[in-house]
């Protein structure tokens, strides 16, 4: 079984938990991981994810999600469940989001936890081969899950 830890220090009211868990189990199959995966979730506030971008990547902004992936697979795999890593993510970040794209909330608050996902699963996009490979197993998860853009 999957875990997820979901902490919220924003004023979101938030309503995907259920879609979330339903992301972490189809993430085994989509991934062929071998154990249950544990997620650490944080909400956090406009200007605390701003300081965060600033802090880590050395971004003024805000952003939408930050991913800090635990890269101790090996070292843990004695364990049932294996912790993955942190996403924090920008409730606010992804309303105005989701209204640019002209998406869902459902939609974009799942499509950026599952990339958040990727990301501490060792995928990136700073080519453009690493962005399609792991923009098609985001929309394979949003597929399977029945998850579209409207």
């Amino acid at each position: 079984m999957n875990h997820l830890t979901f902490t919220n220090k924003s004023f979101h009211h938030f309503i995907f938990l259920k879609e979330y868990r339903e992301i972490l189990d189809e993430t085994i199959k989509e991934f062929g991981l071998e154990k249950s995966i544990e997620v650490d979730l944080l909400f956090v506030t406009k200007s605390k994810m701003k300081k965060l971008n600033n802090f880590y990547r050395k971004k003024n902004y805000t952003t939408d999600v930050l991913s800090f992936p635990l890269n101790s697979k090996i070292e843990l795999n004695f364990l049932e469940v294996i912790p993955i890593g942190q996403i924090i993510i920008s409730p606010w970040k992804i309303k105005k989001q989701a209204k640019e794209f002209n998406h869902s909330l459902r939609r974009e608050f799942c499509y950026i936890f599952t990339h958040g996902i990727a990301h501490l699963l060792g995928f990136d996009h700073q080519t453009e081969e690493e962005t399609k490979i792991m923009n098609n197993h985001v929309e394979n998860i949003m597929i399977k899950l029945n998850i579209k853009r409207k």
